[in-house]
């Protein structure tokens, strides 16, 4: 079986936004899911705490997700509109690979399964 990947990002949301960005999110349009699905996503969570929106995203493959969302016009439709609520984030603008600011991973703790 592969191994799941993991990619992190986070988007800080314009302050008096906040509550239209987690509105927004009750209702994620089918073609925006039908594309992660399409890229192998296994699992999306979304967290937000203040202004801070952290982004967590589970697939065998990153790079794959990637390319399976680019040019995706709903992908980039809800982008362009959740952008609105955003201070900095996803860049619908930006080359895929650019767009989307993943953070590096620093530091891990697995205990011991003996």
């Amino acid at each position: 079986m592969a191994e799941t990947e993991r990619a992190v990002y986070v988007q800080r949301l314009a302050p008096d936004q906040r509550e239209a960005y987690v509105d927004a999110h009750d209702d994620v349009p089918e073609g925006v899911t039908d594309a992660m699905e399409r890229g192998g996503v296994e699992t999306f969570e979304l967290y937000v705490r203040d202004d801070i929106a952290v982004c967590i995203l589970e697939c065998p493959d990153v790079k794959a997700y990637l390319e399976a969302i680019d040019g995706d016009e709903a992908v980039a439709n809800w982008e362009q509109y959740t952008g609105q609520f955003k201070q900095s984030g996803v860049d619908a603008d930006a080359d895929p690979k650019d767009g989307i600011p993943f953070m590096d991973r620093i530091w891990q703790f697995e205990p011991d399964t003996e």
